[in-house]
């Protein structure tokens, strides 16, 4: 009695299966999710023209000066990378009360705005920061601009200072928040832009600086044009 020999069947390719097929789809689909999630920058605020040339020589009772004198990091590659433009502005009023304006700005911002955080350059220029609180500054009646409070003491001077960052439509007041505004508008599928302005005046009265540097920092949003106005502190004075 003879054996019935049952031929062998030949195996499938491993790229025809139906496990691989699957996930072959499943790979393609998420990358082009991926893709389609990718965050882009939006048109630039700014276009051709310069922040800088959008600065008044008068700013309420204050008049531009000069662009030299003010704290700043060593300059590198790594700074040059950041921003898009660095404006500084020393302005002096009529009684000889000088203010110190610093901007950075970014049309498209990656979260690394610290390096002119005077957090950083100022004791990387020799002042010890002996004060910092966060201060709130009301603009508009819906509106108070995010700030920190600085006074920062060197050896031949004391700074006292207010800035303020902004990420797309957020205003972090710390690091972790910057980084937290970049994630958030990544999500949405947008690169913010961003800027970092510094007011800081020369004084040892607290008190007294702080109501110049508010006084100066409302006549500043007041007295630029709106495209500027929308690069310091966005749609909201």
């Amino acid at each position: 009695m003879s054996e019935t020999i049952t031929p062998p069947i030949p195996p499938q390719p491993a790229g025809l299966s139906r496990r691989n097929m699957l996930l072959g789809a499943a790979m393609l689909g998420t990358a082009a999710f991926s893709y389609s999630r990718r965050p882009v920058a939006g048109p630039p605020l700014l276009g051709k023209t310069k922040l800088e040339s959008l600065m008044p020589n008068r700013i309420g009772r204050w008049t531009y000066e000069t662009s030299s004198g003010l704290v700043l990091p060593p300059r590198d590659q790594l700074s040059e990378r950041i921003y898009d433009e660095l404006v500084t502005r020393v302005y002096t009023a009529p009684d000889g009360t000088g203010v110190m304006l610093l901007i950075a700005y970014s049309g498209s911002q990656d979260g690394m705005l610290q390096v002119h955080r005077p957090e950083v350059c100022y004791p990387a220029s020799g002042y010890q920061l002996t004060e910092t609180r966060e201060h709130n500054i009301p603009i508009t009646p819906k509106f108070a601009l995010p700030t920190r409070f600085i006074v920062a003491e060197g050896f031949s001077r004391t700074e006292q200072l207010i800035y303020w960052t902004r990420i797309g439509p957020s205003f972090p007041t710390g690091w972790l928040g910057q980084r937290g505004a970049v994630i958030e508008q990544n999500i949405q599928g947008k690169i913010p832009d961003g800027v970092l302005v510094r007011i800081s005046t020369i004084a040892d009265n607290n008190r007294a600086a702080m109501d110049v540097l508010d006084s100066f920092a409302k006549e500043l949003i007041v007295s630029v044009p709106d495209k500027a106005r929308q690069a310091l502190v966005g749609r909201n004075a």
